[in-house]
């Protein structure tokens, strides 16, 4: 991305603002007069990455040390908060990395307002994602207890959801307001699989492409955090077109689990 391209993507989340009060060289961005995205547009840099185009993000202070142990163009912000705030030199990350890290500061800034305002701002699906050891009590009880209402309640089906994996997996899940609509977890290889897998995959609202959000979600987290070159899933075999429609084939014939007809599916990156 280039400065416009940040720029015009920020402005079009919902509600957004901008303003120059620190001079010509800043964009600030704010949402309901609260920043939480600065956008710099002039030579003035920190001398450790020279000129390169960055800007600064407003992120908990979790996902702030989670994003600078992975990305060294993730750095503690220049001029700022540096538990909240990160300086992210964007030049060579992958454009939906970015949009998708300015979308978590506009939701951390949209879930500190009022809630009558919170609510006007957080009607847009909000990305979760968390290894084990991260996950509040809360977080982690409501991940369990939507996996047990779906896998064993409404299909009807006795099993053992709590087999060991979680705590060496990469869980996510997609909020609309307060309520899990979609989730998945990703499981370092030699785990729940042979290869990398992505299992435990729910979409509580149904036909609204949240689905498939979940799943291209998981599969980038699966690349980024265990360096996926092929992953693997065990598909219900009613849900092979699903599947398919975001790079899975079919990799075996077709195998009963817990008593419901499944296949194995693999997606190889390309």
């Amino acid at each position: 991305m280039n400065i416009e391209q940040v720029r015009e993507y920020t402005l079009s989340l919902h509600g957004v603002t901008e303003d120059q009060p620190f001079g010509d060289d800043v964009i600030t961005f704010r949402l309901e007069g609260k920043i939480f995205v600065c956008l710099f547009v002039g030579d003035e840099q920190p001398d450790k990455q020279g000129t390169a185009p960055r800007l600064a993000l407003k992120l908990p202070p979790e996902r702030n040390e989670e994003l600078r142990e992975q990305f060294p163009t993730v750095t503690p912000a220049y001029h700022w908060n540096k538990k909240h705030w990160s300086d992210v030199y964007y030049e060579h990350l992958e454009d939906a990395l970015i949009e998708e890290w300015i979308k978590e500061a506009y939701r951390l800034v949209a879930s500190q307002l009022p809630k009558a305002k919170r609510m006007k701002y957080l009607q847009v699906p909000v990305l979760h994602q968390k290894i084990f050891s991260q996950l509040t009590t809360d977080e982690l009880y409501e991940l369990l207890r939507v996996r047990s209402e779906v896998f064993v309640v409404e299909q009807n089906c006795v099993y053992q959801d709590l087999d060991g994996d979680d705590r060496q997996s990469v869980h996510l899940w997609l909020t609309l307001g307060e309520k899990i609509i979609a989730m998945a977890r990703v499981c370092p290889a030699g785990t729940h699989m042979k290869e990398v897998s992505i299992g435990r995959v729910i979409t509580t609202e149904r036909g609204k492409g949240y689905g498939k959000k979940m799943m291209l979600h998981a599969i980038d987290a699966a690349v980024a955090h265990f360096k996926a070159v092929n992953i693997d899933i065990e598909a219900q075999e009613y849900a092979k077109g699903f599947y398919e429609s975001v790079g899975f084939c079919q990799s075996s014939e077709p195998f009963m689990l817990d008593g419901i007809p499944h296949i194995k599916m693999t997606w190889t990156k390309k």
